[in-house]
């Protein structure tokens, strides 16, 4: 969540109508009136909002209080914001619990609960290696092997102990830390759409650097949604037709760095400490935000085997790409993506 920005793979088509943040370009026929688009920069991402459904000031006064959110999100939320719930429990690890409010308490009980189904693939509690390999800071530095194992003894999501009946979470061990970035997003993402519903506006579409909450799809028409080529930017490997939905990306082109011929990723497998291995890219397709958001995490630590069994057993579905550049879809969206020809 912190303001870094990594603009490769960021390319906004205004004249197609289309979005294409961190890997995702969405795309949609809108009816005779032109859509309603704001961006911010939060969360270390850009959101962008699409909408219509509603005359320009009730759309801009909803985009203003969604961005609120959001915002409200970040602040509750972030690592790096040191009055932030999350900064207090990292600081309090091994010495007490902490009392926080409700909305983190959901979203790290999301967070365990991917952590457990993928049975660490997804660690809640990553935050050491994080801030070891600093891709939000682009260190680009590659930790020694002893300096990893230190820090991925520290990585266990077991220690993490959620009392919800005294609102309290605790981190058992000093130096533990939760890094929710990978749950937070859609939760944020989640609690924007709600603004819009609140306000009547049913024809909605929420991007946040490769995560998206979508509702609409009136008369038939869907969303469409390109996933993009992991090793060329410019070009897409097809398009999904979906609504009503949340979609999320995780791929290793999004954070990196390339050292004497090796590129080393963002997305860390937490029981080596290194970045994962095996695939480029995962698209996760649900109804729960912040499930997808770690889902599509988990799934590329996983691998394909191992990961589209996860998605089957929690009844997600999604587009897994290897690193040879095979394509696996899963059966729930074959009728929905087309493969670029």
């Amino acid at each position: 969540m912190r303001k870094i920005v990594n603009l490769r793979g960021i390319i906004l088509f205004i004249a197609a109508l289309a979005l294409l943040f961190a890997g995702v370009l969405v795309s949609r026929l809108f009816r005779e009136s032109k859509p309603f688009q704001r961006s911010e920069y939060i969360m270390g991402t850009i959101f962008d909002i699409t909408a219509e459904g509603g005359d320009e000031s009730l759309l801009e006064e909803t985009s203003k209080k969604a961005f609120a959110e959001i915002k409200r999100i970040d602040e509750l939320m972030s690592r790096y914001k040191a009055g932030s719930e999350v900064s207090l429990v990292n600081k309090n690890a091994g010495i007490a619990p902490v009392r926080v409010g409700q909305e983190l308490i959901e979203v790290l009980k999301e967070g365990r609960r991917v952590s457990e189904l993928s049975e660490g693939a997804f660690d809640v509690t990553i935050g050491p290696l994080s801030s070891l390999w600093g891709f939000d800071e682009e260190k680009k530095i590659v930790p020694s092997a002893e300096e990893i194992d230190e820090q991925r003894r520290l990585v266990d999501y077991r220690k993490l102990k959620i009392d919800e009946t005294a609102s309290t979470i605790y981190l058992e061990e000093k130096g533990m830390m939760i890094d929710v970035g990978g749950v937070a997003k859609g939760y944020a993402l989640k609690k924007a759409m709600k603004v819009f519903e609140d306000s009547g506006i049913k024809d909605v579409i929420i991007n946040a650097g490769g995560n998206l909450n979508l509702r609409g799809g009136k008369k038939g028409k869907s969303w469409k949604i390109g996933i993009q080529d992991a090793r060329d930017e410019k070009n897409l490997l097809g398009v999904l037709n979906i609504t009503e939905t949340s979609v999320s990306t995780s791929g290793d082109y999004q954070r990196f760095f390339i050292k004497d011929g090796v590129r080393y990723h963002h997305i860390l497998d937490p029981k080596t400490g290194f970045p994962a291995k095996g695939l480029v890219s995962v698209t996760v397709v649900g109804r729960n935000e912040a499930m997808t958001d770690a889902m599509s995490t988990a799934v590329f630590v996983l691998g394909l085997e191992k990961g589209a069994d996860l998605m089957k057993r929690v009844g997600a579905e999604g587009i897994i790409v290897r690193d040879d550049g095979k394509i696996t879809v899963s059966d729930g969206l074959k009728d929905k993506f087309s493969r670029k020809p």
